[in-house]
């Protein structure tokens, strides 16, 4: 079926871009947005409170850009350990070890994210029936997707949720000293 073949295009590409880049800097980019984002709900408000005290901006964006700011800030930082790690581990001769391990880990980021698009495909075709099931079940990469769908997909999206619930109130509370 042609989602095998995409599946497959896709996943000989996680391999490439995995070996090229190592398994330090491929976790990196890959949670950098959720490091973020964590790092943002956990010093925005520190950094909201360092910006109106020492430099006294008083706006009403402060909780908008201590939060932006938090978030770029924990990426940088994410990227910047990764970076010095894969340094490490060339110098001691690993580089290999960590070039296969970032292909094997784009692969499971293939994967979850071919089964993020798969589960909105499969609300899709539920709603407005693009594709027979029976065809869609012939499909190895559509069985695959079923079973992480069932066991992977829930706790991520309740995890996404609660994130963005705290970031939320985090851009809506008045400046104070402490972080969440």
């Amino acid at each position: 079926m042609i989602l095998d073949i995409i599946v497959g295009i896709a996943l000989v590409y996680s391999i490439y871009i995995g070996f090229q880049k190592g398994l330090f800097v491929s976790v990196a980019a890959f949670l950098s947005i959720l490091i973020g984002v964590i790092g943002a709900l956990k010093f925005s408000n520190v950094l909201k409170a360092w910006l109106y005290t020492e430099l006294g901006w008083n706006t009403s964006l402060l909780p908008i850009i201590s939060f932006v700011a938090a978030f770029f800030i924990s990426i940088l930082v994410v990227k910047f350990i990764a970076n010095m790690l894969t340094k490490v581990f060339e110098s001691v001769y690993l580089g290999f070890v960590n070039r296969l391990f970032g292909a094997v880990f784009q692969v499971l980021v293939v994967v979850l994210v071919g089964s993020v698009l798969l589960s909105f495909f499969d609300e899709l075709n539920k709603a407005v029936q693009l594709v027979n099931q029976d065809t869609l079940l012939l499909s190895y990469s559509y069985q695959v997707y079923m079973v992480l769908s069932e066991e992977l997909l829930p706790s991520l999206y309740a995890m996404v949720k609660t994130l963005f619930e705290q970031s939320v109130d985090i851009l809506t509370t008045p400046i104070e000293t402490e972080s969440i």
